[in-house]
C-alpha cells in the first residue's frame, strides 16, 4: 500500500502520464492510487487497535480458564464437606434417636449406617454400655473443631484472593481507558473490552457471594453440632460417673434447646435436643448444597 509521503510523487506520475495518455485512463489510475493509500491506512488503523486488544483478550482468555478451574475446585471442596458433615450428622442422630420413625436416613433403605462397624449399644441397660457412644461422640467433638479451623482458613485465603481480584479488575478498567485515551484502541474495542471485563468481574463477585453463603452455612452447622455434641458428651460422663444433677443438666438444656423440656431422665432430654437439631441441620445442610450446585452451574452461562 502507498504511504502519505509518497502520495505526492503518485501524484506527479499522474500528471505525466495524463501528458501521454487519455484523460479519462489517467484519471482511473490516480483513482486507483488514492484508494490504495486509502485502504492502506484503514488498514493499518484496524491492525493496531486489533493488536491492542488481542494483548486483552488472551490475558483474558487465560483467567476464564482459571474460572473453570475454579469451579471444578468449588464442588470438589463442597461435594466432600458437605457429605463429611452430613455423615456427622446421620451419626450424631442415630445415637440420639435410634427409635426414630422417620430417620433422616430412612429414604435411603440400603444405605450403610454411619454407625456401622462402632458396635455401639444404642439401647444401654447400663452405665458401661454408654463408653463406646462416648468415645464416638469426643471423636466427632474433635473431628468438627478441626472443621472448623479448616474452614477459617479457606475463608480468609478466599478473602485474600477476591481482593487481589478486585485490585486486577480496577487496573483491567483502568488500562482500557487509558489505551483508549491514547488512541491505541478504538471506540469499538473499547466498549468489547469493557464489556469483556464486566462479565468476568461479574462471574468473580457470585463465585465470592457463594463462597461466603455456603462458608456461613457450614460454619453455623457445624457449631450447632459441636455444641449438641458437647451436651451428650457432658450427659453420658454424668451418667457413667454416677453424679448426675438432673436439675442442673435440665437447665442447661433448656439454653440450648430453646425451650422446656420434658421431665424425663436427663440423658434422654440430651438425645432429644440432639435429635431435633440434626433434623433441621440435615435440611439445611441439603439445601445449601442443591443451591450451591445450581449457583456454580450457572456462573459461567
Amino acid at each position: 500500500f502507498l504511504s502519505e509521503q509518497r502520495l505526492p510523487h503518485v501524484r506527479e506520475q499522474m500528471k505525466t502520464m495524463s501528458s501521454c495518455v487519455s484523460p479519462l485512463v489517467a484519471l482511473l489510475l490516480y483513482a486507483s492510487g488514492a484508494a490504495a493509500l486509502s485502504l492502506g491506512s484503514s488498514n493499518a488503523g484496524r491492525a493496531w487497535s486489533s493488536e491492542a486488544a488481542n494483548s486483552g483478550a488472551g490475558a483474558r482468555a487465560a483467567q476464564w480458564r482459571a474460572c473453570t478451574e475454579a469451579d471444578a475446585e468449588e464442588r470438589r471442596y463442597w461435594a466432600v464437606e458437605w457429605s463429611d458433615l452430613e455423615t456427622d450428622l446421620k451419626r450424631l442422630y442415630e445415637v440420639a434417636a435410634p427409635n426414630a420413625t422417620a430417620s433422616p436416613t430412612a429414604a435411603k433403605k440400603h444405605r450403610k449406617s454411619p454407625l456401622a462397624g462402632l458396635h455401639l449399644n444404642l439401647e444401654p441397660k447400663t452405665a458401661a454400655d454408654l463408653i463406646p457412644a462416648l468415645a464416638m461422640l469426643k471423636g466427632l467433638y474433635e473431628d468438627g473443631k478441626e472443621r472448623i479451623g479448616h474452614l477459617n482458613v479457606r475463608e480468609k485465603k478466599y478473602k485474600e484472593q477476591f481482593e487481589k481480584k478486585t485490585a486486577e479488575h480496577e487496573q483491567s478498567m483502568a488500562a482500557i481507558d487509558a489505551r483508549f485515551k491514547n488512541s491505541t484502541l478504538s471506540a469499538d474495542w473499547r466498549a468489547n473490552e469493557t464489556k469483556e471485563e464486566n462479565r468476568l468481574w461479574s462471574y468473580w463477585e457470585r463465585v465470592r457471594q457463594r463462597q461466603h453463603a455456603q462458608y456461613h452455612t457450614s460454619l453455623k452447622i457445624q457449631h450447632g453440632t459441636l455444641e449438641k455434641v458437647k451436651l451428650m458428651i457432658g450427659a453420658y460422663e454424668q451418667t457413667i460417673s454416677g453424679h448426675a444433677d438432673k436439675a442442673a443438666v435440665a437447665k442447661e438444656l433448656q439454653k440450648a434447646g430453646g425451650g422446656a423440656l420434658p421431665d424425663i431422665v436427663f440423658l434422654q432430654d440430651a438425645r432429644t435436643a440432639a435429635a431435633e437439631f440434626c433434623e433441621g441441620a440435615l435440611t439445611e445442610l441439603h439445601t445449601a448444597r442443591e443451591e450451591g450446585q445450581q449457583e456454580v452451574g450457572e456462573a459461567l452461562m
